[in-house]
Formats: structure tokens, sequence, C-alpha cells
């Protein structure tokens, strides 16, 4: 009787059947493991679970106010795309399309963050550019003044006077491109540039006709 008990414990259908089991159980598992994970991704899709189109149109709108913060304009593409993307979205919600305006203004979101991308980048360069500027300009402005005052003590009151007036001139061009600098004005150094290296140019020029 034991081994007959034995042998029917390890028969071999049943241990067929313990595998056409876990066959099933894996199976199951898989198959209910992807409806986990698709499921949700369908109902979103359809409107049904997360954002309502306003939702995703105000984070656009919040994406695209970001990127114009950081300095991005109209002469950054993705985001004179992502303005355009944002408006046909509105359009959309307005015709009750709601899974489309939702489309478009998740795609106005990416052009907007891409357009964040691109102006902080520029703004780098922009600045990079400004301290480079204002490095250069303050080297001048203190060669100037050496000459100024080196110049000025062997002429006469007259020539003096002009040559004040033209340094003072000099002073209120470059002091506005420091004053830029100073205030984080990349934009307004970079501008004032060319005006303040003319200014400087000039100055130094009627300070080396009077010292011959």
């Amino acid at each position: 009787m034991p081994t007959q008990a034995g042998g029917e414990r390890r028969r071999p259908d049943r241990r067929v059947f313990m595998i056409l089991l876990l066959r099933r159980l894996t199976i199951y598992a898989l198959a209910a493991s992807a409806l986990i994970f698709a499921v949700p991704r369908l109902l979103v899709e359809f409107g049904v679970l997360g954002p309502s189109p306003d939702e995703t149109i105000a984070a656009a709108e919040r994406a695209l106010e970001a990127a114009r913060t950081y300095g991005a304009t109209s002469d950054v593409p993705p985001f004179v795309a992502a303005q355009k993307e944002l408006e046909r979205a509105r359009s959309l919600a307005a015709q009750n399309h709601g899974r489309e305006a939702r489309h478009a203004s998740k795609h106005a979101q990416d052009l907007a963050v891409e357009a964040q991308r691109l102006a902080l980048v520029r703004r780098d360069e922009t600045r990079q550019h400004a301290e480079l500027i204002y490095n250069e300009l303050d080297r001048q402005v203190n060669e100037l003044e050496k000459l100024y005052s080196s110049v000025t003590p062997s002429l006469d009151k007259q020539q003096v006077g002009e040559l004040l007036s033209l340094m003072k001139a000099t002073r209120v061009v470059t002091g506005t491109v420091f004053l830029a600098h100073e205030r984080e004005d990349f934009e307004g150094v970079v501008d004032g540039e060319a005006k303040a290296r003319a200014a400087v140019a000039q100055m130094k020029a009627r300070l080396e006709a009077a010292r011959r």
C-alpha cells in the first residue's frame, strides 16, 4: 500500500497538470499586468481620467509665460509654434473636442519647454558676452582716465574745459553700460557697447591730439 501511494504522488499526469496550471497562471498574471498598464492610459486618452482640457491649456499657458520670462521672443521658433498650438487647443476646447484639445495643449507645453531651454541658453550666452564687454570697457575707461590726467596739466584753461566737457559726456555713456551690468541687464550692456566704445575712442583721439 505505501508503494502504491508513493506512485500516486509521482504520477506523470499530475506533474503535467501542475505545469499547465502554472503556465495559465503566468498568462493570467501577464494579462492582468497589461491591463493595469494599458487601461489607465486609455482612460486618460479618452478623458475619463487625468486633467481636463482646461487644465492642460492652463499648464501650457504657464509654460509659455515661463518661456517669456526667460527671454523667449518671436525670434525663437518653438515659442511662436507653442503660441499657435495653444490657440488651436483653445479653439478645439471651445468646439468641445476635448481629446484633440488636450493633445494640442500638451504639444504646446512641450514646445514652450523647448522655448524655455533655448531662451536660457541665449541668456547665458548674452551674459557671458556682457561680461567680456564690461571688463574690456572698464579697462579702456581706466586707461582713458590716466591719459586725461597726464595730458591736461600742460594745457591751457580753454583746452582743459573743452576736454573736461567731452570727458564728462564719455563718462555718462560708459556709465550707462556699467549701470546696466550692475543691474544684471546684460542685453542693455550689449546694446550700449557700440556707443560706449565710440565715445571712448573719440575721447582718446582728442587727448592724443592735444598731447602733440
